[in-house]
């Protein structure tokens, strides 16, 4: 869980609605479907996420016909039921990862967006990430890099008035 909100910036809903014939092993890709917008993208399927996953499915979920990625640790074994606040914001909060307003994956989330920006990446290409339909709902993602935001805008082409 922590591998694929921290790679993707997954919503709670997408990793809670993950199931097992949305990880396509043979093209390396990752179907999402997104929980706010409903929409779909296909991520690729990058190593370390797939490792962990691998390993989750061997090792960690409990053996039952549910098709739903991720399952409840304890029996009745079952999709997860409620949001992944007590997964995440614990150790978030060991560690003092918190923002202000945010919780649980979200805070993740928003991360991931901006480390995105801070890596060069286009506004557009984070939104399509993350699946949101345009870059205004990116940019509340990205409100508090405006230094990184500056660094990546192009100039403005001389002779046209602003």
């Amino acid at each position: 869980i922590w591998m694929l909100l921290t790679t993707y910036g997954l919503r709670s809903g997408e990793i809670r609605g993950l199931r097992l014939a949305d990880v396509d092993w043979r093209n390396d890709r990752l179907h999402i479907r997104h929980s706010k917008t409903g929409a779909h993208s296909e991520l690729p399927l990058l190593r370390a996420p797939a490792d962990a996953l691998l390993d989750y499915l061997k090792h960690g979920r409990p053996e039952t016909t549910k098709r739903e990625v991720f399952l409840q640790a304890v029996a009745p074994y079952g999709p997860l039921s409620a949001g992944l606040h007590r997964v995440v914001g614990r150790p978030l909060r060991a560690v003092g990862g918190l923002m202000a307003g945010k919780r649980g994956a979200h805070v993740l989330r928003h991360s991931r967006a901006q480390s995105m920006l801070k890596d060069g990446v286009s506004i557009k290409v984070i939104g399509d990430v993350l699946g949101h339909h345009s870059e205004h709902a990116t940019a509340a993602y990205l409100k508090l890099a405006t230094d990184d935001l500056r660094s990546i805008a192009l100039d403005w082409p001389p002779g046209v008035e602003a």
